[in-house]
């Protein structure tokens, strides 16, 4: 799962995001990576965006 968050700071957006995977004997919701901030975005669909494409490079290089 990828939450994909961004900080809205003064009409600024900075893009961060947070990856979880799901325990398989709780269910419960771990978090396996935080991007911390990626950058500044003029909206919020532009930082999500950005957030996205991250986690997902992320996990692609990351699940191997």
């Amino acid at each position: 799962h990828i939450n994909a968050s961004p900080l809205d700071e003064g009409g600024r957006y900075y893009a961060r995001a947070r990856i979880y995977r799901r325990d398989p004997v709780t269910g419960d919701a771990v978090e396996v990576k935080y991007s911390g901030d990626l950058g500044d975005y003029p909206s919020d669909a532009d930082a999500i965006e950005a957030a996205q494409r991250w986690a997902i490079q992320w996990c692609d290089n990351s699940s191997g």
